[in-house]
């Protein structure tokens, strides 16, 4: 809760006076890939904001160092939410930790091409959660859209890259861990994997829009390999609908 009221006040401190808010709700689904777990699912208000140089999308926020025109290549620096956590709530891991959320900071830069938008990203754990790193290369273009952009299609590819401590943190097995468990240890070096996304828009009148976007992610085999788990692809994904001012 203290990350996310942090987020949001780091957004209210840099809002202009031409700020473009959105509010709405949206639906949240993933699944996880722990021995035991099933997919959650939830429903939460949210609040995006468009400005200048900040830009605000739930848990990531980013400030545009350079590119402030809409078309530019456009070099950021980037607050975000990691995309792992574990609550232990089942017999299957007795004996295993939770996995905690960590925030990360870095820098993101965006290309735009003719055929799409590229994008990479490289950022570090800044609570001392695993003192790890993550990093991305995507690649978004939009497949079909419709007449003045009422509504769109797109679609992407991903390649992720996470820091043996990150890794490690999240799927290995401590020496601890194995001792407390039925699990052997196991130590996770660092990782890369690769996802596809598909997502778009509706836009009903000037200020109603409906979203959604998914992602699928295909684990590296030193994460599948782990004891603990027992999938090799997580899937999430987001359907909402939107107020803009």
């Amino acid at each position: 809760m203290k990350r996310i009221i942090v987020i949001i006040v780091i957004a209210l401190l840099n809002t202009p006076a031409y700020a473009q808010w959105s509010y709405g709700v949206l639906g949240i689904g993933l699944t996880r890939p722990y021995q035991g777990t099933s997919s959650n699912s939830i429903v939460v208000p949210a609040a995006l904001y468009q400005g200048e140089r900040v830009i605000w999308r739930g848990p990531s926020l980013q400030y545009k160092l350079t590119g402030l025109q809409q078309g530019e290549p456009s070099l950021r620096l980037s607050l975000e939410m990691a995309p792992n956590e574990l609550e232990v709530e089942n017999s299957e891991l007795s004996g295993i930790k939770d996995r905690d959320f960590s925030l990360l900071a870095g820098l993101r830069y965006i290309y735009p091409t003719r055929y799409g938008q590229l994008s990479a990203v490289f950022q570090t754990d800044v609570t001392s959660t695993h003192n790890g790193q993550r990093g991305a290369i995507n690649f978004r273009r939009v497949l079909f859209e419709g007449e003045s952009r009422q509504w769109t299609i797109t679609a992407g590819a991903q390649l992720e890259y996470l820091s043996d401590s990150y890794a490690d943190y999240y799927f290995g097995v401590s020496e601890k861990e194995a001792a407390a468990s039925n699990f052997t240890r196991y130590n996770v070096d660092e990782v890369w994997q690769g996802g596809i996304t598909l997502g778009g828009y509706y836009q009903f009148n000037k200020n109603w829009r409906a979203i959604v976007q998914t992602r699928y992610l295909r684990l590296a085999d030193e994460i599948t390999n782990s004891p603990i788990i027992d999938e090799d692809f997580t899937v999430n994904g987001i359907i909402g609908i939107t107020y803009q001012f």
